[in-house]
């Protein structure tokens, strides 16, 4: 699937430029931050997928 490759290495690449960019503009101080907005997306999306990806047996 060549759209897999394509997406992910998007993702990669934008992941380096928007990390150079904080880097560069805020500093290494924005990195907490960043991080912590990213990782409470990351579990919204699991507890998402914890109700609606895996329902229970009936």
């Amino acid at each position: 699937m060549p759209i897999n490759t394509t997406v992910w290495n998007l993702a990669i690449a934008g992941g380096g430029i928007v990390g150079g960019a904080l880097l560069e503009l805020i500093g290494v101080q924005s990195f907490p931050a960043v991080l912590l907005i990213l990782l409470l997306i990351a579990w919204i999306i699991a507890w998402s997928a914890k109700r609606h990806g895996f329902p229970g047996k009936r």
